[in-house]
């Protein structure tokens, strides 16, 4: 009885020891999902853009998108239009809440994610992969079309 227990003990604790772990900055699977992303194109001379999509979560809690990435800039920021009286302004926010069972759509006027530094000219069909993070640690890679945006030139000589 003694010598089951101690073989019981001891394949529970290698079992332990050698179950896999998740890679480093693997996240947990989410409830959150992306869908009809896409980001403006930038017009030679420029290195700023936006991206925009709905954001969709089909979990019973709200869920927030906290950080934004992308290897083709170096800095991604969450931000906000709103109408100031007869003007609009832009601003960063700190998070983008995506209610339970519910979306919210990033789109030129409202929420949306600012590319600064982009590194490179960004084509209109063009694919882009945004890394999104949500405050559950999890992340989301969201594949993104770059879609040509009529009347958009580059400085004027």
């Amino acid at each position: 009885m003694m010598r089951s227990s101690f073989l019981s003990g001891a394949l529970l604790l290698t079992a332990a020891v050698c179950a896999p772990l998740p890679a480093f900055g693997q996240a947990a699977s989410t409830t959150v999902t992306v869908r009809d992303a896409w980001i403006r194109e930038t017009p030679a001379g420029r290195t700023v853009t936006a991206a925009f999509m709905v954001l969709e979560n089909a979990g019973a809690a709200a869920r927030s998108v906290v950080k934004a990435s992308a290897e083709v800039a170096e800095t991604l920021e969450l931000h906000e239009m709103k109408r100031d009286g007869a003007s609009m302004s832009m601003s960063p926010v700190k998070a983008i809440e995506v209610p339970a069972k519910g979306n919210v759509e990033l789109r030129p006027g409202g929420l949306h994610v600012m590319m600064f530094g982009v590194r490179k000219p960004l084509a209109a069909g063009e694919a882009v992969s945004l890394v999104l993070t949500l405050d559950d640690g999890s992340v989301v890679t969201v594949p993104a079309r770059v879609r040509a945006m009529p009347g958009m030139q580059g400085p004027r000589p």
